[in-house]
């Protein structure tokens, strides 16, 4: 009886000490999987990092070219006061070629045939000197035009107006840039085009000056083509300070009565003077 349970007890340790080994390997396999699956919670996969697309850099914008704006017509009251009808005019301040009044000559020899021609003009000035325009007021306007006789470039007799014609009067002095434009521009116009009816045109050469470009002034005409009769003034400019000319181009509109119409300082062009024949011809000034 007492050798059984004995028996029995040696029999059982071996079979409790291989469930012990059993279990301690198995414990050593859970956490082997706790700890792997405990790592594959906490190691996470760095984020992708983003990259942006480049940003849009727009063309550049389109700037049209500048819209044309035409030039008004000029009005009455316009023509009346020394501002430009064109952007060719040359207004009476502060752009307009001042007035020069020289009384010292000195001829070129061999320039033409009597080389004391511009020297020795004379000029006859009837009647009182038509005062100074105003910026925004012409006092001459209505008054009477002093009666002006002198010679042509060819030493031939001239009366600046006549009787019964209205007459367009241009001063010109030889060595002014806007006088040539404007001679350029006015010369093949009446080459090509008679003048209206009852209008005559007369230029004063003035302020002539040896020293100065397009000495002498009748070679200048010539070359240009100027068909115009031409009044040469004398060395004292007494034809253009009678007319109270005080810039270059300057524009005088004498009526058939003789008396003063219109006065305008700085270039026309051609528009500008077929605007001043519309004027004069409707008698609208």
């Amino acid at each position: 009886m007492s050798e059984h349970p004995k028996c029995r007890r040696i029999f059982l340790l071996p079979i409790s000490m291989f469930l012990g080994l059993l279990i301690l390997v198995s414990c050593d396999d859970l956490k082997e999987d706790s700890l792997g699956y405990t790592q594959n919670l906490t190691i996470q996969s760095p984020a992708p990092t983003y990259t942006p697309l480049p940003t849009y850099t727009p063309l550049p914008t389109y700037t049209p070219l500048p819209t044309y704006t035409p030039l008004a017509r000029p009005t009455v009251s316009s023509l009346q006061m020394p501002t430009p009808l064109s952007q060719t005019v040359v207004p009476l301040i502060p752009t307009a070629t001042p007035l020069s009044f020289q009384a010292t000559r000195i001829p070129q020899a061999g320039s033409y045939i009597d080389e004391e021609f511009y020297e020795n003009i004379q000029v006859d000035v009837e009647g009182e000197f038509l005062p100074a325009m105003e910026n925004r007021f012409d006092p001459a306007v209505g008054l009477t035009a002093p009666l002006i006789k002198g010679v042509d470039l060819a030493g031939n007799p001239i009366v600046l107006q006549e009787d019964a014609e209205t007459t367009i009067v241009i001063a010109l002095a030889h060595w002014c840039p806007h006088c040539r434009n404007e001679v350029r521009e006015l010369a093949s116009y009446f080459l090509d085009n008679p003048l209206p009816e009852g209008i005559r045109v007369v230029s004063i050469a003035t302020s002539i000056n040896p020293t100065r470009a397009n000495y002498p002034p009748h070679k200048w005409f010539e070359n240009e083509q100027w068909n115009i009769p031409v009044i040469v003034d004398n060395s004292d400019s007494d034809i253009a300070r009678a007319m109270g000319v005080s810039s270059f181009p300057f524009f005088i509109v004498i009526d058939s009565n003789g008396d003063v119409s219109l006065r305008v300082a700085g270039r026309l062009g051609i528009d500008g003077l077929e605007r001043i024949f519309e004027l004069i011809t409707t008698k609208s000034y």
